[in-house]
């Protein structure tokens, strides 16, 4: 899922993105930092924070407001809320184009906190 439309921040550290390759035969490794922002009222995601060297979370991505399939809102709902951010790919692919993505090694992927607003 990618619908990001820019970064909050113009001196963004761009090392923060990069994330282990992901053959998808197992969970990602979780990484405690970034946290995934959802809204309980419409199904939605929201944004991506990041918990940075200080004790506030900031903003790093603002999307728009994107509903999540079915099968999307129910991970999320897993104990303890999480979400896989993954890159790769964009929107809610089908299991085709997870399937070509993973043969071609081109996922990375990190598990994180899911918060719901």
């Amino acid at each position: 899922m990618s619908p990001a439309t820019h970064l909050a921040e113009t001196d963004v550290d761009r090392s923060r993105f990069i994330r282990p390759t992901w053959q998808g035969e197992a969970i990602p490794e979780p990484h405690q930092k970034w946290k995934a922002v959802f809204a309980t009222r419409d199904r939605t995601f929201r944004g991506l924070y990041y918990g940075g060297p200080t004790l506030e979370e900031t903003q790093t991505f603002r999307v728009p407001n994107t509903v999540l399939s079915d099968a999307m809102w129910k991970m999320v709902q897993n104990e303890p809320p999480c979400a896989i951010l993954c890159t790769g790919l964009t929107r809610d692919p089908s299991a085709a184009e997870i399937t070509t993505a993973l043969e071609e090694g081109r996922l990375q992927a990190v598990l994180v906190e899911a918060l719901f607003a």
